[in-house]
């Protein structure tokens, strides 16, 4: 990385870094200045924190308003219709899942966030080195931190709002992926239906999503905001073409699984 000016260390030296809550705040209100100051000295430890211990509450807080067992019993009572499996391997199943898919609803919400910011980070880092950009993988990550905390608190805030107005056995695997329509393919299919388009589009719409595009948004401005070398356009078409291949990848890969 090129050596500071003389300007940047001085006034690096003269900002006093804030504090987590104020940075938070900062990444909706003024999010270039907030990076900027993130760069300046950046802190995951907090973040790391706040970021687990919130998907740790989100996890637990969907763990007792859904019925586990019914949406389990459910899942293998299609899957021994499909002869998949047998009926005596499918009791089996759901004494073992009804057991542990609280807590791995719980703790798989923590990890899988945690390593969402990992990759995202890495991945960023890895196109820094394809379009000339310079930047610290510390720095990197701690913006990324700050732009899915930012988004996760909205986005955890409007989910529990629609669990509270639900009964558990409105809630099936299918619609806690969907349960926020946030996205295209969750509007198209309550309007018209989930078979109103073929199963590879509706997967794919699914991906065009409020909250996804706002990431993209936010890591545009803080990756370049923390980055020599990078304007914010650049990052954008980086960001948002990896994430179109990542969309037509996992839609393709989602017919396999479903």
């Amino acid at each position: 990385m090129e050596p500071q000016s003389a300007s940047e260390s001085i006034q690096q030296e003269n900002v006093k870094p804030r504090n987590f809550f104020n940075r938070l705040g900062g990444v909706y209100f003024g999010p270039g200045e907030t990076f900027k100051e993130i760069g300046w000295s950046p802190r995951v430890l907090v973040p790391i924190i706040f970021l687990i211990v919130v998907s740790v509450l989100i996890g637990y807080f969907m763990s007792q308003k859904v019925d586990m067992g019914s949406m389990i019993s459910e899942q293998l009572e299609q899957a021994v219709a499909d002869g998949k499996i047998t009926q005596e391997q499918a009791e089996q199943q759901a004494a073992v899942m009804s057991s542990f898919g609280k807590y791995q609803l719980i703790i798989g919400s923590a990890i899988g966030n945690l390593l969402i910011a990992l990759a995202i980070a890495g991945m960023f880092k890895l196109i820094s080195l394809f379009v000339g950009a310079e930047n610290r993988f510390k720095t990197v990550f701690c913006v990324t931190l700050y732009a899915l905390i930012a988004v996760f608190v909205v986005q955890y805030i409007v989910t529990c709002i629609i669990l509270l107005s639900k009964s558990p056995g409105e809630l099936s695997f299918t619609s806690l992926t969907s349960l926020v329509a946030s996205n295209l393919g969750a509007l198209i299919s309550s309007l018209a239906g989930e078979d109103a388009l073929p199963k590879y589009l509706m997967r794919l719409l699914g991906w065009i999503d409020i909250f996804a595009i706002w990431i993209i948004a936010l890591l545009s401005v803080g990756y370049a905001a923390v980055s020599r070398k990078l304007t914010t356009s650049t990052a954008a078409v980086w960001l948002g073409g990896t994430y179109i291949v990542i969309a037509l990848i996992g839609s393709a890969l989602g017919g396999l699984f479903s």
